[in-house]
């Protein structure tokens, strides 16, 4: 679930077949201790015990002021409220469907896609996640949407996971005046058995763009939906574990074709390697991925490997990563991502002591489940770290996506981050 041992037991064909073993060694930790805050030096750093639930909920019913009413024709301006809180949005959430045929498909693809956003309205029926097991009173489901713009979010879910798995950010970005779209990447979801077919590895990009193309043009079925024209020009892209490659993919990562050129050359018999000889996926990957209207990107634990040219990416990137991560180890996934970015405007936010599924929900809604790898004991406590990835990731979305540059303190690490993680600069 969420990129569990599905995705440690051969669910990753092209990383399987194409990465284990094949990893960078890390290099020496001088460079990077010299450029990283250290979190224990601020105690008056974001406090997950001092802001609000992790849930998000939300105390007021418009926007704040920032200037003057909002002009619907144009975009929202930052808003006001602390980076460390909830913001002054209520939160609706609702569901649709989208059907699309993109490239190197025999059959239309249909996705559901689940969506955040804000509302003036002031009550409404509870949403609910994960059959039930939790439920959000703050949330409400089919509410309206809020009068102006707003800038879009898009979040991609782990490898056999599900689009409310982070609910924690999501919500948080709805609350700060943001709409957020998160689809079930079909034939990669929690109710998908086995693994991970290899084409997923450009189906999922492609599912992001689509998610664009139906939000901003109304195709593929929305062409009467209420979002079409309420959202401003301003895109990121969020992900966690093999959504966090969906969202480094269109914000531009290079494919090495030598590379798995070679790869399958010693390992003809692989699945994917069998589609590659036959040149079915090599234009794919020869173009990449990168969409255009993609402004920054926020991905959490990522899948790395020398197959991947992180560099080739050109958006500010908020990289999130855990020190136990045990599904995607962060010396051969999170670190050479790090390596691999060189943007003056990337940032790295690392927690030493958390694993690959703190960055989800997985711990309140299974608990028992993935002891060894973000619950229980000897980790941080998941709401800890979703109170801390949400000061960031909005503090980073306002930087990037508006240029607010009431930000850069602490996106530069002043003050730190709380004592369950530190923050990188290049």
């Amino acid at each position: 679930m969420f990129g569990s041992s599905r995705w440690r037991t051969g669910g990753a064909i092209l990383a399987a077949a194409l990465i284990t073993g094949c990893g960078r060694d890390a290099p020496a930790g001088e460079d990077d201790a010299s450029r990283t805050a250290d979190a224990g030096d601020a105690a008056s750093g974001p406090d997950a015990s001092s802001g609000p639930d992790a849930s998000g909920p939300v105390d007021a019913g418009g926007p704040v002021d920032a200037g003057g009413p909002v002009d619907a024709s144009g975009p929202v301006p930052p808003m006001e409220a602390p980076v460390d809180a909830a913001g002054p949005w209520r939160v609706g959430y609702r569901q649709v469907s989208i059907t699309y045929e993109g490239a190197q498909r025999d059959v239309p693809r249909t996705l559901r896609v689940a969506l955040w956003y804000p509302t003036q309205d002031e009550t409404g029926v509870p949403s609910t996640y994960f059959l039930g097991r939790l439920e959000r009173p703050e949330i409400f489901a089919d509410a309206g949407l809020a009068f102006g713009r707003f800038p879009l979010v898009v979040f991609s879910h782990g490898s056999n996971g599900v689009a409310e798995q982070s609910a924690f950010l999501t919500e948080r970005w709805a609350t700060h005046g943001y709409v957020v779209a998160a689809p079930d990447h079909a034939g990669n979801t929690f109710s998908d058995a086995g693994g991970v077919p290899p084409e997923m590895f450009f189906q999922r990009p492609q599912d992001v763009s689509a998610v664009l193309d139906a939000l901003y043009d109304g195709a593929h079925g929305l062409d009467e939906d209420p979002l079409r024209g309420a959202l401003t020009d301003q895109v990121l892209v969020a992900g966690h574990s093999f959504g966090a490659y969906t969202a480094l993919a269109v914000g531009g990562t290079g494919y090495k074709v030598p590379v798995i050129d070679a790869a399958c050359a010693a390992r003809p018999d692989e699945l994917f390697c069998q589609t590659w000889a036959d040149g079915t996926y090599r234009a794919v990957f020869e173009a990449g991925f990168r969409d255009p209207r993609v402004d920054a990107l926020v991905p959490m634990a990522p899948l790395g490997g020398p197959v991947f040219d992180f560099a080739a990416i050109d958006v500010p990137t908020l990289l999130v990563t855990a020190g136990l991560d045990a599904t995607l180890a962060p010396e051969s996934n999170g670190d050479d991502v790090w390596r691999g970015l060189d943007g003056a405007t990337d940032r790295r936010l690392d927690f030493p002591e958390a694993g690959h599924f703190s960055f989800s929900e997985v711990c309140e809604a299974f608990p028992g489940a993935v002891m060894d790898d973000g619950c229980g004991d000897g980790f941080t406590p998941s709401a800890q770290v979703h109170a801390v990835v949400n000061t960031y990731a909005v503090a980073f979305a306002r930087r990037h996506l508006f240029g607010d540059a009431r930000q850069d303190a602490l996106l530069d690490g002043t003050p730190a981050p709380d004592e369950s993680a530190r923050l990188t600069l290049p």
